[in-house]
């Protein structure tokens, strides 16, 4: 797992809010992408690379999901069934889909704002409630109510794991030099 954290960092680094956009845009698509990862890794780093702020983290990441999830919703609408086959036998999501089909048949739209937080359900939300046919509307409100919540809520999350970091290697080398002394 070394190795996904090694390219999402090397990617924001070079790419900035670039790698933020295709992450999230793509894990909402419908593709199986580390888009939590790349959130967190773009808000860790914004304490400490000067190409990356959490002021336009936010909006990016936001912008990114929404679209992500209307591009699945659609993808959804127009492919059915074929898209569901996909997602339960190629990328072996079975479960997945089962659980957000009967989610969204059962509660709508709070399973699509819901589903923002639950790894996995997060990226068959879309494709699955554009298959069922949910109204579309009722999707982008509660997509959106979603995307804000969630996106802020990891956002701030790294960046304040990044500070208590920067607190933790402090105290960790003023009690290596005590214990040193």
């Amino acid at each position: 797992m070394q190795w996904i954290a090694n390219v999402v960092q090397n990617a924001l680094v070079h790419w900035g809010y670039l790698a933020l956009a295709v992450g999230l845009l793509g894990e909402d698509a419908g593709l199986p992408l580390p888009g939590e990862t790349v959130l967190m890794f773009a808000s860790f780093l914004s304490t400490k690379h000067p190409g990356l702020s959490l002021a336009v983290i936010i909006p990016v990441g936001i912008a990114a999901a929404v679209v992500g999830d209307n591009c699945g919703f659609w993808i959804g609408r127009k492919l059915g069934p074929r898209i569901l086959r996909w997602l339960r036998e190629k990328l072996k999501m079975g479960e997945d889909v089962a659980v957000a089909e009967d989610q969204i048949r059962r509660h709508g739209g709070a399973t699509v704002f819901w589903a923002r937080y639950i790894f996995g359900l997060r990226t068959v939300a879309g494709p699955v409630s554009g298959a069922l046919g949910m109204e579309w509307k009722k999707f982008l409100i509660f997509n959106a109510l979603g995307a804000c919540t969630w996106v802020t809520f990891i956002a701030l999350a790294g960046y304040g794991f990044a500070h208590g970091f920067d607190n933790f290697l402090g105290y960790f080398e003023k009690g290596s030099w005590g214990i040193s002394g």
